[in-house]
């Protein structure tokens, strides 16, 4: 069980996968979280109720690299046909969800309806200290980039392949967005994340709705009360 609803966890290419099911009167949709399964649920526990398949699947790194995101776009076919829904599902990612959710959408729009990002890392370089984000977990942040990506601290200045490099398919297919930060998150520096892709759609008219949380930090993420948040997503579901 999750929160109540059935679960199903299983491997799917060698990575843990989990499908929760709505109690009832399932509608067909999916929502597709991106990371952290267990975190900050108040979202995912609604639309659950609303008829919503919600889906995950475990990532070797947090960091997005073009396999994770083909793994996750094979899961997310592979649901909707098992499940017999929409494979166009609503992607929600926080923090380096957002990452994985906007690299997601830029590579696959054609499995995604409508985007619930939530203090999103949306510009790796930014992460790794390349302006006003300072913490105590960067050594720790580089070493897993490296990792992942493969840059040293000579390469490193032309790393382009965070989601703020690649913002255009999100435009050319339409893709909603609905956007949470806090206005006081030293973690991941808005400015730097998701004001950019904010800026984007306002200049090139896409559909963007962005609340920002009064002196809240990096956490938590979500709204008490996730109902904006939803009428946002079911309305601009398509």
């Amino acid at each position: 069980m999750w929160n109540g609803f059935e679960c199903e966890k299983f491997l799917f290419c060698e990575r843990t996968a989990t499908i929760v099911k709505p109690a009832e009167n399932a509608n067909g949709r999916i929502l597709l979280k991106t990371e952290y399964l267990d975190a900050f649920p108040g979202f995912d526990v609604e639309m659950l109720k609303r008829g919503y398949y919600l889906i995950h699947i475990s990532h070797r790194t947090r960091w997005a690299p073009d396999e994770e995101t083909d793994i996750m776009a094979d899961f997310v076919r592979y649901c909707a046909k098992e499940l017999n829904a929409d494979k166009r599902c609503v992607l929600e990612g926080m923090s380096c969800g957002g990452l994985q959710a906007a690299k997601f959408a830029e590579k696959y729009p054609e499995l995604v309806s409508v985007m619930y990002l939530d203090a999103p890392v949306l510009n790796i370089l930014s992460q790794l200290g390349f302006g006003e984000h300072k913490s105590d977990s960067m050594e720790q942040t580089w070493r897993e980039l490296v990792a992942t990506y493969g840059f040293n601290k000579s390469t490193v200045v032309n790393f382009r392949k965070s989601p703020i490099d690649n913002m255009k398919p999100l435009i050319d297919n339409n893709i909603p967005v609905i956007m949470l930060y806090g206005n006081a998150d030293s973690i991941v520096v808005y400015e730097e994340n998701g004001k950019v892709l904010e800026d984007y759609y306002k200049e090139n008219g896409g559909n963007i709705k962005v609340i920002a949380k009064s002196m809240c930090g990096h956490h938590p993420h979500g709204l008490d009360d996730p109902s904006l948040i939803i009428d946002f997503v079911e309305h601009n579901f398509n």
